[in-house]
C-alpha cells in the first residue's frame, strides 16, 4: 500500500469513528430530492391509476394504497441503510450476488408468464422481481471487486475478464425472461465503473464490439423487438398495432401544452394509454402538468444526480467512489431511458421511472441504494474532492 492509499484509509477510519458517535452529517438535499420524487410518484400513481383501478377492481385507491405501503417500507429501508457504514456491504456483496443469480434462475422456472415474460416471483401475497435486486447486487460486487483488484484492473485475465463473465452471465439470465432494457442499462453502468477504476480502453472497446453481436440478434431476429424497432422509426404507420403505446404517449404530451390540463384531468389515461401508472407514467405527467411539470420533474432528477455526483467526488475511498457512482448512474440512466422511451427517442423498453412509477421491488431496492449513497456522503462530510486529494504531496 502506497502512502496515498494509507492516508485515505486512515481518513476513512477516522470518519467511521465519527459516524459511530453521531457526528456524521447526512446530505439533506439528497434526502429532500428523494422524498420530493416519491411524493410526486404518489400523486401521479393515484391520478394515473384511479380510473383504470375503479373500472377493473371496483376501487380507485387500490394502486395508491399499494404504492403508499411500498413507499413507507422503502423509506424505512432507506433510513436503516443510511445509518449503516457502507463498508459493511463489501462483505455482503458476494452473498447478494449469488442470491440474485438464484432469483433470476428461479423466475425462469416458477415465475408466472405476464404479458409474455417471466419477471416476477409470487411469495404469498407479495410479488418480487429478482432483476431489481440484481441491479444493486451487481453494482455492489463490481465496486468491491474493483477495489480489491485495483492494481490488476489493467490486466486482461486477472482484472478485466472475471467481472465481464459475472456481468455477462447476469445479463444473459435477464435476456431469457425476456428483458433487454435492464441488461443494457446495467451493463452500461458496469462498463462505466470499469472505466473509472482504470480499465484499458482497448479492453472496453473490444467488449463493446463483441456485445453488438447479441444485441443485433435481439433487435433484428426477435419478432416482437423487430416490430418495436420499426414502430419506433415510424409509429404512425401502425398506430393501432406495434406503434400504439408510443402514439398514445405522444398525443398525451401534445395535449398537455405548456401548463397541462390539471391533476386528474388526463383523458388518454382512461384505458387508452397502456400502463399509465407504470412504465408510461411520464406521458400522464406531461398531459396533466404540461411542459412545465415535465421539465420540473427532469430538473429534480438532475438535482438529485448532482448531489449524487458530489458524493462520488468526495467519497473517502475507491470502494465508496465506485459504489456511489454506480448507484447514481443506475438511477439517472434508468430515469433517462424511461423518459426517452415515452417521448419516442428510444424504442419501447419496460423500465419504470425510479421513485415515480408504480412498483414494489423497484421502490424498495432503489431506496436501499439511496440509503447507501447517503451514508457514503455522510462519511467525511466536507472532505475535498478526490481529484484534489490526489494532487496533494505524498
Amino acid at each position: 500500500m502506497n502512502s496515498a492509499d494509507a492516508i485515505l484509509k486512515r481518513a476513512s477510519i477516522i470518519c467511521m469513528a465519527k459516524n459511530k458517535v453521531g457526528f456524521a452529517r447526512y446530505d439533506r438535499a439528497l434526502v429532500g430530492f428523494t422524498l420530493a420524487l416519491l411524493l410526486i410518484g404518489m400523486v401521479m400513481v393515484f391520478s394515473a391509476s384511479s380510473g383504470m383501478s375503479e373500472n377493473r377492481f371496483g376501487s380507485p385507491y387500490l394502486f395508491f394504497r399499494k404504492q403508499l405501503i411500498w413507499d413507507v417500507l422503502g423509506i424505512i429501508a432507506m433510513l436503516i441503510t443510511m445509518r449503516m457504514d457502507y463498508h459493511v456491504w463489501q462483505k455482503w456483496a458476494f452473498a447478494l450476488l449469488i442470491t440474485s443469480y438464484i432469483g433470476l434462475g428461479a423466475v425462469l422456472v416458477v415465475g408466472p408468464v405476464v404479458k409474455g415474460a417471466r419477471r416476477w416471483i409470487h411469495l404469498g401475497p407479495v410479488t418480487f422481481q429478482p432483476s431489481e435486486l440484481a441491479k444493486l447486487a451487481l453494482i455492489l460486487w463490481i465496486a468491491s471487486f474493483l477495489d480489491r483488484r485495483r492494481s490488476q484492473i489493467g490486466q486482461l485475465k486477472k482484472g478485466f475478464i472475471p467481472p465481464m463473465l459475472i456481468i455477462g452471465l447476469m445479463c444473459a439470465l435477464m435476456l431469457k425472461e425476456p428483458d433487454l432494457g435492464t441488461p443494457l442499462m446495467l451493463g452500461s453502468v458496469c462498463m462505466l465503473l470499469l472505466y473509472m477504476a482504470g480499465a484499458k480502453l482497448s479492453h472496453l472497446g473490444g467488449t463493446f464490439l463483441l456485445a453488438t453481436l447479441p444485441l443485433y440478434y435481439e433487435l433484428f431476429h426477435v419478432g416482437y423487438r423487430q416490430k418495436r424497432l420499426m414502430a419506433f422509426l415510424n409509429p404512425w404507420a401502425n398506430a393501432q398495432g406495434a406503434g400504439y403505446q408510443l402514439t398514445e404517449a405522444l398525443m398525451a404530451f401534445g395535449s398537455g401544452g405548456i401548463f397541462g390540463k390539471g391533476i386528474g384531468a388526463s383523458q388518454l389515461k382512461q384505458l387508452a394509454l397502456p400502463d399509465p401508472h407504470t412504465d408510461f407514467i411520464f406521458p400522464v405527467i406531461g398531459e396533466e402538468l404540461g411542459f412545465v411539470g415535465a421539465f420540473g420533474l427532469v430538473a429534480l432528477f438532475v438535482l438529485w444526480g448532482w448531489r449524487g455526483w458530489q458524493t462520488v467526488r468526495r467519497a473517502p475511498d475507491l470502494f465508496g467512489q465506485l459504489l456511489a457512482a454506480g448507484i447514481t448512474c443506475w438511477v439517472l440512466l434508468q430515469a433517462t431511458i424511461n423518459m426517452a422511451v415515452s417521448m419516442g427517442l428510444l424504442p419501447t423498453k419496460g423500465l419504470p421511472m425510479p421513485f415515480v412509477s408504480f412498483g414494489g421491488s423497484s421502490i424498495v431496492i432503489t431506496l436501499i441504494g439511496v440509503g447507501i449513497l447517503i451514508n457514503i456522503s455522510a462519511q467525511c462530510f466536507g472532505q475535498a474532492p478526490a481529484s484534489e486529494r490526489r494532487k496533494r504531496p505524498r
